[in-house]
């Protein structure tokens, strides 16, 4: 008996230091909202890829139209991901509208660092276990993948991964190794200010041939499983799933028909942003409106889409200027938003 005491005793310390060490050593990723700041009812949920935390500032939207919401999103997300990140979320939060962004569609299981980001966010729990064991991988061109080359064991238990960064230590840089540029975030916003100008002029919606490259613009099956399994677990929660596309110089019109094509057939709703129309009133500044390569936006573009989504969101009519409601939330949007302000009008980069 003494034995197995001691043999219990063993494993739950083994487990205390393991679980200590992935704490110290998991790289910094907290650009995500904390949802329990901001309440457990929210208008709005936008769901997928960086396009989301580079493209929508709810706090815009909070200023704009008094609605409350946040981004839920991941570099580079897969909607295998984006489903048990939706599905853990929407056991705490209750929600009217998810927004998802179909930059995921660009994927079918993603890249495994990437997802290791989520997934080391992720509390321990059956659905975690499922996902780790039903994740694939990417090759380069965003196929799956024939051979698998990752360890999901990583998944599990981020150590395997991060063991080395001890060193990180004494040099004064632990928590910066991924996500140090992501300091000010504003209800799963990232907010940054540099500048970056498109050094070749690609239209809005080019075709393949004039962007260059190979790219996947169909529905392949893997998508079109879990866009399944995110919609109908909106549809068990009685939330509305809206499909979009926030503005993007890399999104092209092959991708964009293919959306189309898709949401008539699935009967959802779909905000193309890429579109003709919906550019010219953006009035985006492409010398100032950018802040990198990969067509994200800075604050400054972020608030021009930000104040397009919030008019857009009125004429659905389902939500509720809590502005005018002198409640606890309204003081804590105002906060965030002044200090946003404070942000913006600061020297800080």
């Amino acid at each position: 008996m003494k034995k197995l005491g001691k043999a219990v005793l063993f494993c739950l310390i083994l487990t205390l230091l393991l679980a200590l060490f992935n704490k110290i050593l998991m790289p910094d990723t907290q650009f995500r909202a904390d949802t329990k700041e901001l309440g457990s009812e929210v208008d709005y949920i936008f769901l997928g890829t960086s396009n989301v935390f580079y493209c929508v500032n709810p706090v815009i939207i909070w200023n704009e139209k008094g609605y409350t919401g946040y981004d839920l999103s991941l570099e580079q997300a897969p909607l295998i991901v984006s489903f048990y990140q939706l599905k853990e979320e929407l056991k705490k939060v209750r929600t009217k509208t998810v927004f998802l962004d179909c930059a995921a569609f660009e994927y079918n299981y993603g890249i495994p660092s990437m997802n290791q980001l989520a997934l080391d966010k992720m509390p321990f729990s059956r659905d975690k276990l499922k996902l780790i064991h039903e994740l694939g991988e990417d090759d380069a061109d965003h196929h799956v993948a024939a051979e698998q080359t990752y360890n999901k064991i990583s998944y599990l238990i981020p150590l395997y991964s991060f063991h080395e960064r001890w060193k990180e230590i004494f040099e004064g840089t632990l928590k910066s190794r991924y996500h140090g540029k992501y300091e000010h975030t504003f209800a799963g916003y990232v907010a940054n200010k540099d500048h970056y100008v498109f050094k070749k002029d690609y239209r809005w919606l080019p075709t393949m041939e004039e962007f260059g490259g190979v790219y996947e613009t169909t529905i392949t099956p893997v998508n079109r499983e879990w866009f399944e399994k995110i919609r109908n677990l909106c549809e068990a929660k009685g939330v509305e799933l809206v499909l979009i596309k926030t503005p993007s110089k890399g999104w092209l019109v092959e991708m964009s028909n293919s959306l189309k094509a898709f949401a008539k057939e699935e009967g959802v709703e779909y905000l193309e942003m890429n579109d003709e129309n919906v550019i010219t009133a953006l009035s985006l500044d492409e010398q100032n409106d950018f802040c990198d390569t990969s067509s994200h936006f800075n604050i400054y573009g972020t608030e021009k889409i930000s104040r397009y989504l919030a008019a857009y969101m009125e004429k659905k009519a389902s939500y509720t200027d809590q502005r005018i409601q002198g409640t606890g939330i309204n003081a804590y949007w105002n906060q965030l938003y002044e200090t946003y302000l404070d942000y913006k009008n600061s020297d800080t980069e």
